[in-house]
């Protein structure tokens, strides 16, 4: 059986107020659609944030809907689960119904209620497999608990492979991000293809016959994404079967990010930089977002060299950013400090005299320094040294 395995899509986010951006987030996901249908999948699974808000605009409410009802009208089943964002604190106290429920209501309404389904602590079967979701819980504690009941359930209901979509951070499998559940919380299940959301990057960890990934989102939500991954982003088309589970990355054509994180030291390293970034533009065909640090160690004023990148890129961008951090030159290592025997010592074996001269001056110096003599008891020191043979 076929699946494709989309995540994270975040209709409606209007990053850095660009309404550019906000088109990206719908056209990415409208091409994430159009990759699943060229698949021919059994199934799509969407593990989770949807939608960026639990009150999503009208827009994002539609643009959803006319790009998953092509699904539906190919007779693909769509089984969905609630991210973090569909579940704002409202929906917590009950003040608010989660716009999934919105959407499956509409589905029903238009004669596709059957092929809609909002996995919220249940279990299908849905073709050769068993499927089973479950909403963004923030205590590991009480999913995991959960996992185990959906587990007994699943089993109950057919003794075939099997899906859980979670939409959850799990430490083990991501290091970049709060976890809520343990690898292990996962591995000591018997689910065929663990589908996950939540984390923006792509994650595909294969194990014996079966599967743990996190596709990653469908457009970069946060600029530290790109610094991960080189801003590719991916659906998964999964393919499950009795002897195992494949899994293959389909990308997606997103806007692209420039990124970077550079020592600049004086302005020649900035207009070398300038130069990289106006080169890496020419060769894109769209604007791109540019987003960086600067760290400057050099005798560059604070403001000047984010507003020379400024001055000369900000209309080859939809957003430029740069932000400046001033490191402080590293010190040269201090020597030890030595002690005045010790550089009197060094000053006599260095002079160009004689040995017999540097050995009266060292016993000079004892006498003054280690014996602590003084006065007429230094002078008189000093004579019995030279009347001696």
């Amino acid at each position: 059986m076929r699946v494709v395995h989309i995540s994270d899509s975040h209709l409606g986010k209007v990053q850095f107020n660009s309404p550019e951006r906000e088109d990206d987030f719908y056209s990415s996901f409208d091409r994430a659609v159009e990759a699943a249908i060229s698949e021919r999948p059994d199934l799509l699974i969407h593990t989770g944030d949807l939608f960026d808000s639990y009150r999503p605009h009208p827009r994002a409410f539609v643009r959803a809907f006319d790009s998953l009802v092509k699904l539906a009208e190919r007779g693909i089943p769509i089984a969905i689960i609630e991210g973090n964002h569909e579940l704002g604190p409202d929906v917590a106290r009950r003040k608010i119904t989660s716009p999934l429920i919105n959407l499956e209501s509409l589905f029903s309404r238009v004669g596709y209620g059957k092929l809609f389904l909002r996995m919220s602590a249940r279990v299908e079967r849905v073709g050769d497999v068993v499927v089973a979701g479950l909403p963004y819980n923030s205590s590991g504690k009480d999913v995991s608990r959960a996992i185990e009941a959906l587990e007994r359930r699943a089993r109950e209901l057919c003794r075939c492979p099997s899906v859980l979509m979670l939409h959850q951070g799990v430490r083990g499998l991501i290091k970049t991000f709060y976890p809520e559940l343990e690898y292990s919380d996962i591995a000591r299940t018997g689910f065929s293809y663990v589908a996950m959301g939540h984390y923006h990057n792509r994650v595909v960890h294969e194990t014996g016959r079966r599967c743990f990934a996190y596709p990653g989102s469908t457009e970069i939500v946060e600029p530290r994404e790109a610094f991960l991954s080189d801003g590719r982003k991916y659906i998964l088309s999964v393919e499950i079967e009795e002897d195992g589970v494949r899994v293959r990355s389909i990308p997606l054509e997103t806007r692209p990010f420039i990124v970077f994180s550079e020592k600049i030291r004086n302005t020649r390293d900035l207009y070398m930089l300038m130069e990289r970034i106006g080169s890496s533009i020419s060769n894109l065909g769209v604007k791109p977002v540019i987003y960086g640090k600067l760290r400057i160690s050099g005798p560059i004023r604070p403001g000047f060299a984010s507003g020379e990148i400024k001055r000369t890129l900000f209309d080859s961008a939809i957003h430029l950013s740069v932000r400046e951090e001033f490191e402080r030159e590293e010190e040269p290592e201090e020597l030890p400090r030595l002690g005045i025997e010790d550089n009197i010592h060094k000053l006599i074996a260095s002079a160009k005299v004689d040995e017999e001269v540097r050995r009266l001056a060292l016993r000079v110096f004892e006498i003054w320094y280690r014996e602590g003599k003084r006065g007429e008891d230094f002078v008189n020191e000093l004579m019995r040294m030279v009347e001696e043979p």
